[in-house]
């Protein structure tokens, strides 16, 4: 005896939402479970050639269990599209489309249970052959020819079936349940059902509807905090999965692992029972199903866990506060955005958050400045203190990069990337600063080509330095214009070396500006030029016998600069520490007022 099912199954299965490949593994062990199966087994094949320690790709899947199998009720189900027979029988819950979502996966499915052989694929109807006895003693589902590429970490698949079937072992108490999962025929790794933690349960109500949390809070084997929206004694989606606009954002800093079901939540859930119909926010147009939003729900939702938090001796108003305090202490410059933390965010999403509303408010601005002047001032200082501040990390950055190890591309680019030559880089491109304020707006690099058309002499003797910056001193946007060039900085940025003695360093560096000074006829143009020395007690005899003046600073050595007007030019020789050391200094005070420690008088 055979049947078949009459929709049209691809028709079906197109208009199913895209899933992952997971979730037709979930579809079946919740059939399993279902069927009363207290052993599930479920077996990856592959035909890929052995390699020690190469990860097979999967050729099919087999699912078998101890269950109740296909008898003549749940088979007629089966082959009715958008059944309810497991929810009247089991009151879990089903949509009628399980066996469905197998297909948006899987070429095809084939079935052994009982006295039942099922089979069907996208291109054909399920067609059942109910044989004359019950040849089978357990139920067995194939999954064939998977329609992408399987490879599977099965350490991340057990924690995967754990945590979306952690609400079925909780909220339906089975028994016992092993799911054993197979590579070929090598057991790889086992799933308990009783591998549960202690749940502790509350209910309340949204609107007038009533929800059950049950929930683990502050267990060190559950170091996270997560929450699983159920329906139907099963886990739909998890928190983190959850559009921006629907998820629970608040207690990053606390761990609790909840389940949260409730009735609504059972007749709000989509056909692929992966996730709910609930609206982001309530509107005029819901209907009398949906009378609850997310953010109702989420509202009431950190109500409860404030509670819980309390209960545990937990101030969620102090973790709060602290946090608030040190996002202000990491980022004092977006202080106007960093004003209350009622929903407990971690410092990380503070500092995220505050960045994203300034990005915001610029694009307002952009788009309407004379409507928004309050609003560009308030962005016009932030900017300011965050410049301050990002230069005060460069800072800390050189210093951590003056060890010996320091390599010179990572010095380079803390200055100004490496093969920067287009005219967008702005103040926030170079940290020429390092050297002295001035440079703050010298954005300009010359390529080869343009150093080889205006300074000919420089380029057929240059050494290469490794940066060359131009720019006009009383303008931010600096030119490349040869007749307007008023200051040229050449840095030498090569190792300190034993080999580079103060008197070669100097020599190459007053041919160098005497070369750029060849180029103009009537005029010469400032020429600031530093370079890095290993210093030590001969070096420094050396400096001091040339008459070279000093800047002291708190590192072991000076900075040693001497000017050679014959070429225009200021020699600075300097370690990185002292470098360091310098834009320190200069950079301390506005510090102190971003924190606070000084005021403007």
């Amino acid at each position: 005896m055979s049947g078949n099912i009459t929709a049209n199954i691809q028709s079906i299965v197109d208009n199913l939402d895209h899933i992952e490949w997971k979730q037709a593994i979930y579809e079946a062990i919740t059939n399993s479970l279902h069927a009363n199966a207290t052993e599930i087994n479920i077996t990856f094949k592959s035909d890929t050639l052995d390699y020690e320690n190469t990860k097979k790709k999967i050729d099919e899947i087999i699912i078998s269990d101890n269950g109740e199998g296909f008898n003549n009720e749940n088979t007629e189900a089966f082959q009715e599209y958008g059944t309810q027979h497991k929810k009247i029988k089991h009151n879990i819950g089903a949509k009628g489309v399980g066996r469905f979502l197998y297909l948006k996966v899987f070429d095809s499915v084939y079935i052994e249970s009982l006295d039942k052989e099922i089979k069907f694929s996208v291109h054909e109807n399920i067609v059942v052959n109910t044989l004359d006895t019950k040849k089978y003693s357990s139920t067995k589902v194939y999954f064939k020819k998977p329609n992408i590429k399987l490879i599977i970490d099965y350490s991340k698949l057990k924690t995967s079936i754990q945590e979306h079937f952690i609400a079925y072992f909780k909220l339906l108490n089975t028994k016992e349940v092993d799911i054993n999962i197979y590579e070929n025929n090598e057991k790889q790794l086992q799933i308990k059902s009783s591998d549960i933690p202690e749940f502790k349960t509350k209910e309340f109500k949204v609107n007038k509807h009533s929800f059950t949390i049950n929930y683990v809070f502050n267990n060190k084997n559950y170091n996270f905090t997560e929450g699983f929206y159920c329906a139907d004694n099963r886990v739909v989606i998890k928190n983190s999965d959850l559009d921006q606009k629907k998820k629970l954002k608040a207690f990053q800093n606390i761990n609790i692992l909840f389940l949260l079901s409730s009735e609504y939540l059972n007749n709000n859930v989509d056909s692929t029972r992966a996730n709910f119909t609930i609206m982001p926010l309530r509107t005029s147009q819901q209907n009398i199903f949906q009378d609850t939003s997310w953010q109702d729900i989420q509202i009431a939702l950190k109500k409860e866990i404030k509670k819980i938090a309390d209960e545990n001796k937990i101030s969620i108003d102090k973790i709060a506060k602290e946090n608030l305090e040190e996002s202000l202490i990491i980022a004092p410059y977006l202080s106007y955005y960093l004003k209350s933390n009622e929903d407990v965010y971690s410092v990380e999403t503070l500092l995220d958050n505050a960045k994203k509303a300034l990005e915001e408010d610029k694009k307002t601005v952009r788009d309407d400045i004379e409507d928004n002047q309050r609003l560009l001032n308030i962005i016009t200082q932030a900017e300011l203190a965050e410049y301050i501040f990002d230069r005060q990390l460069t800072i800390d950055k050189l210093k951590k990069l003056t060890d010996e190890d320091a390599i010179e591309k990572e010095i380079h680019n803390l200055f100004m990337k490496q093969y920067t030559k287009d005219e967008k880089e702005d103040y926030r491109s170079n940290n020429l600063w390092l050297f002295d304020d001035r440079f703050m707006s010298y954005n300009k690099v010359f390529s080869e080509a343009q150093l080889k058309d205006m300074f000919p002499k420089l380029i057929d003797n240059l050494e290469r330095p490794d940066i060359l910056s131009i720019g006009e001193m009383n303008i931010i946007s600096n030119t490349y214009k040869k007749n307007e060039i008023t200051d040229i900085v050449i840095i030498e940025l090569k190792k300190a070396s034993d080999k580079i003695t103060p008197a070669r360093a100097e020599e190459q560096l007053i041919d160098y500006a005497g070369y750029i000074n060849e180029a103009y006829e009537n005029t010469k143009i400032r020429i600031w030029t530093y370079a890095f020395l290993k210093f030590d007690e001969k070096t420094e005899n050396s400096l001091k016998n040339k008459d070279y003046n000093r800047v002291l600073t708190k590192s072991k050595y000076p900075i040693y600069y001497k000017p050679f007007n014959a070429v225009n030019t200021i020699i600075n020789f300097i370690d990185y520490h002292a470098l360091a050391d310098d834009a320190h200094n200069r950079n301390k005070t506005f510090m102190k007022i971003l924190k606070g420690k000084e005021t403007v008088s």
